[in-house]
């Protein structure tokens, strides 16, 4: 007799351990699908993805794009009739999904488990120490004044960063064509160049507008306060505020080896205020998504160590921008340089460590997003086995 189905159980309880919720009390009535504002008729979650996990069919939950095109509004949590948390079920296998894609696969596991952070810190702590070594940096700090590329020249920092990222960039590229092909193997979606090309410039204006954000908080089903209103803007403050510090960035490289204009840069510069501006929003609005996780607790959905680590890192990395700025303003060499040095760490592990983060989901969302606008109208909603 043919095995139709052959469920995974381990993977079944790998996703209840990231936070989901206790999946026997579902009883499959459909209202979160049905109160969720971005669901669609050709690709309706999450009550189907709920059945998935129940029954243990992991590359069936894996490879759908329906996990990432959720934006977790919670909406499904709110109105659940058996409080099942169906968000929560879904964050998790967004989570399992990171480290099932992730190339090396290793990476996926350190970035999911805390007993590996030393490790992480640990690598371009070698890296950069080893750098300050060369230049005699490690037992006397530069005199005079604090200019940071004195301490480690802007041509070693780049060395380091473009080697690195560059390894990363290529584990993001085959972390996301796994997961493009497991989403191709489970749909009909048009696969001809221009509409390609049409569906990715659909995709990045949607992603710049944060539309599907934006419809989370439109017309909701009822007044049942879900606890998650604020996300739409402070996810919207987080990424264009991350967007002006790469611009930022860029044009202090382009300046310098464009123009031959060195750092520091006056504090009145336009770049620098847009920096401090885009800085600032990054800050206020992670100290709003920070609060609102302590504040709501479990009633603001799943919150994980991936959750707290990205959200963490990220202010961190801003603060000791900001924290290096004011230092070398106000002249203390002491702190000014170890300061930067920190600072560089997790510049390091944020972009670095990129595709294997929950930072992950600028490739996975995009691609789902990308995928999710190729499925063919006619086609039918997809099978609940």
């Amino acid at each position: 007799m043919a095995i139709l189905v052959q469920p995974d159980f381990d993977w079944k309880r790998q996703i209840l351990d990231l936070d989901a919720h206790d999946l026997s009390v579902c009883y499959q009535c459909g209202t979160c699908t049905a109160v969720c504002p971005i669901s669609t008729a050709e690709n309706p979650f999450p009550r189907k993805e709920m059945v998935w996990v129940q029954w243990g069919l992991k590359e069936r939950a894996l490879g759908n794009a329906s996990i990432w095109m959720c934006h977790q509004c919670g909406t499904c949590n709110t109105y659940c009739p058996r409080d099942a948390k169906p968000a929560n079920v879904m964050a998790a296998l967004r989570d399992y999904s990171i480290t099932h894609y992730a190339v090396p696969a290793f990476m996926g596991r350190a970035l999911s488990a805390p007993r590996y952070l030393p490790l992480l810190f640990a690598i371009p702590a070698v890296i950069f120490l080893a750098v300050l070594g060369w230049l005699g940096h490690l037992t006397a700090l530069p005199q005079g004044r604090i200019v940071f590329s004195q301490f480690i020249p802007i041509a070693y920092i780049e060395a380091v960063f473009l080697a690195t990222i560059g390894l990363s960039m290529l584990g993001a590229a085959a972390g996301g064509v796994r997961y493009w092909k497991a989403m191709r193997a489970a749909s009909a979606a048009s696969a001809n160049g221009h509409d390609l090309r049409r569906r990715l410039a659909a995709t990045l204006v949607d992603i710049l507008s944060h539309t599907r954000f934006g419809q989370c908080n439109e017309e909701p089903p009822g007044t049942r306060r879900t606890r998650k209103e604020h996300v739409h803007r402070a996810h919207l403050a987080v990424f264009w505020g991350f967007l002006g510090l790469v611009v930022t960035t860029a044009s202090v490289g382009i300046g310098i080896y464009a123009f031959g204009y060195l750092t520091p840069w006056p504090f009145w510069h336009p770049v620098k205020i847009l920096g401090n501006l885009s800085g600032a929003a990054v800050i206020v609005a992670l100290s709003v998504f920070l609060w609102r996780r302590i504040a709501d607790q479990r009633a603001a959905g799943k919150s994980t160590y991936s959750d707290w680590l990205f959200l963490v890192i990220l202010l961190l990395t801003t603060l000791t921008g900001f924290a290096s700025q004011g230092l070398r303003l106000a002249d203390v060499r002491p702190l000014a340089y170890p300061m930067y040095f920190v600072h560089l760490l997790l510049v390091f592990f944020l972009l670095v460590y990129l595709p294997y983060s929950k930072f992950a989901h600028m490739v996975y969302r995009t691609l789902a997003m990308l995928h999710s606008a190729g499925m063919r109208r006619e086609a039918s909603p997809a099978r609940l086995a």
